[in-house]
């Protein structure tokens, strides 16, 4: 089994085809358009959009499950943070206020609901893409791609060394890992 989460995983589809620089301007502009975004409809059809192309880069489950699970993990505590810390803030943002349930600054609000639904699915359309990118892009390509958009070759090359140094740093961790469970 495969454990490696941030690696370059060689393929033959069409995903594994394109040129690090096209993968960087789709993945740089897919992600700014929806990060930008508010309408639930346009971020449900990139969410959709970024889960097929994970299916056509063959990307395993046994090979991101663990990344997939962390980040929902930090979704869901985001998304408590957010309600935490600003309850209102969907009511400021879209400037109405319909009360679900209970009242005073911590009154559940369709709006509120509505907003951090918007935030959750921001995440969901995110995550696929960056997993497509990071998985596909071999750091050779990245860095040419980099270098290509106007980053200095130098960037660009200690950002490909960084890259293709992590998945021997997952190893040595799983191997010490297993040599202390031993």
């Amino acid at each position: 089994m495969n454990h490696n989460i941030f690696g370059f995983h060689p393929g033959t589809t069409p995903i594994h085809q394109l040129t690090g620089t096209t993968k960087l301007i789709i993945f740089l502009s897919l992600t700014i358009f929806g990060s930008l975004s508010f309408d639930l409809r346009y971020l449900l059809l990139l969410s959709v959009v970024a889960i097929g192309a994970l299916f056509v880069a063959k990307i395993k489950w046994t090979d991101v499950r663990v990344l997939v699970w962390l980040v929902i993990v930090f979704a869901i505590l985001n998304l408590i943070l957010i309600y935490v810390f600003a309850p209102q803030y969907g009511t400021h943002l879209f400037g109405s206020k319909t009360v679900l349930l209970g009242s005073g600054a911590y009154a559940l609000t369709f709006e509120q609901l509505y907003y951090e639904i918007i935030v959750f699915t921001k995440y969901l359309f995110a995550l696929p893409l960056a997993l497509i990118f990071l998985m596909t892009t071999n750091p050779s390509e990245f860095a040419a791609g980099l270098n290509k958009i106007g980053i200095s070759y130098r960037v660009a090359y200690a950002v490909a060394l960084a890259l293709r140094y992590i998945p021997d740093i997952q190893v040595e961790y799983q191997t010490i890992s297993k040599v202390q469970q031993a």
